[in-house]
């Protein structure tokens, strides 16, 4: 008898180990917890643990589990929600909560919770843990809050004003606007939310990088691809594609200047030639007052003088220094000349000022 006793022990044991394995597919469900529960269910089932055993559950239909692990019903479980108790306050829900619910709350187990939330509430509302049915939680990494989208229908887990962001993507806040971001891909969460790039980097597995190499240091900018000192660089002054020009050809730490001082004094044009400044020119890395004896650096010849050319009528147009005559306050320093006016000469094609 003893014998046989133990055989039926052994029996059952196969059984049940039989009918987990046949329950158990590949797939964790939705509401599994890997710190508690290390067995893996099919698609749909949800794997918790009763009484120190691993059961896979269906949460739509288990009274026992019913929209989530641990959420018993009195009754029966339809759909991931109590039935079979009084109706609820839409008129068509059946639950076990006592007082019933609003048609704006859903009842998972004995409790009442909001079928929708807002996103100032964001994941602190009830509906974010229960947005997909009692227990089914929203992602707080891909969701804000559970809500209804404007074409309306049920409620669904929402990033912002749009459904959750898809696997692999992140709900992130640029300026106040929710977007997906990929953390592998986007220049401005690269890795994490809120982890911009330098200018001109690109964001590749999570990692800001320029061009084939890692992250530029502290001072440079990534410029086509390479990395450059801007503090220096005359080409690249402050930022890629800042030029520094003749009056100011230094870059000292990111700023333009003549030397290791700051830029010279541009030249301001006058009215029908009067008034107006030369301003100044960089000269051996030093600041130089265009004059006559040094026009652009160099003394004017030839009974020429320092004149100031273009925006004859102080509208904006290009201004430039060149040796020349008076004309060159009405024609500038391209040359050319207007018959009658000052023999028909106009300046003698002296270099614009840069």
């Amino acid at each position: 008898m003893k014998a046989f006793l133990a055989s039926l022990r052994l029996g059952a044991l196969l059984a049940l180990g039989a009918v987990s394995l046949i329950g158990c597919g590949s797939d964790r469900g939705t509401g599994s917890d890997p710190g508690t529960c290390s067995m893996e269910c099919s698609t749909g089932a949800t794997c918790c643990v009763s009484g120190g055993v691993e059961l896979c559950v269906n949460p739509l239909a288990d009274p026992n589990h019913c929209g989530g692990c641990g959420i018993a019903c009195a009754g029966a479980c339809v759909s991931g929600t109590c039935s079979g108790g009084p109706v609820g306050g839409d008129g068509s829900v059946t639950s076990d909560c006592s007082p019933m619910c609003s048609s704006a709350q859903r009842c998972c187990g004995t409790s009442c919770v909001n079928r929708v939330g807002t996103a100032s509430a964001g994941d602190g509302d009830s509906s974010f843990a229960n947005c997909n049915g009692c227990g089914l939680s929203c992602d707080t990494s891909r969701a804000t809050h559970c809500g209804t989208l404007s074409a309306g229908g049920p409620s669904t887990c929402m990033c912002g004003d749009f459904a959750q962001c898809p696997p692999g993507q992140v709900c992130s806040n640029a300026g106040g606007s929710y977007l997906c971001a990929d953390l592998n891909t986007d220049p401005n969460n690269c890795g994490a939310v809120g982890n911009a790039c330098n200018t001109g980097e690109s964001c590749v597995a999570g990692t800001c990088g320029c061009g084939a190499s890692g992250a530029c240091a502290a001072g440079q900018g990534c410029c086509a691809g390479a990395c450059v000192d801007v503090t220096s660089d005359a080409s690249n002054c402050g930022a890629c594609g800042t030029v520094c020009g003749a009056e100011a050809p230094n870059c000292n730490g990111g700023s333009c200047g003549c030397g290791t001082g700051g830029a010279c004094a541009l030249p301001v044009a006058g009215v029908f030639g009067m008034g107006g400044s030369p301003g100044e020119s960089c000269c051996g890395g030093s600041c130089v007052p265009n004059t006559d004896s040094s026009c652009l650096c160099a003394p004017c010849t030839g009974g020429d003088t320092c004149q100031i050319g273009g925006d004859l009528l102080g509208m904006g147009g290009a201004v430039e220094v060149c040796c020349g005559d008076s004309t060159v306050a009405f024609l500038g320093c391209g040359g050319g000349g207007v018959p009658g006016l000052d023999g028909g000469l106009g300046g003698d094609g002296g270099l614009p000022f840069p």
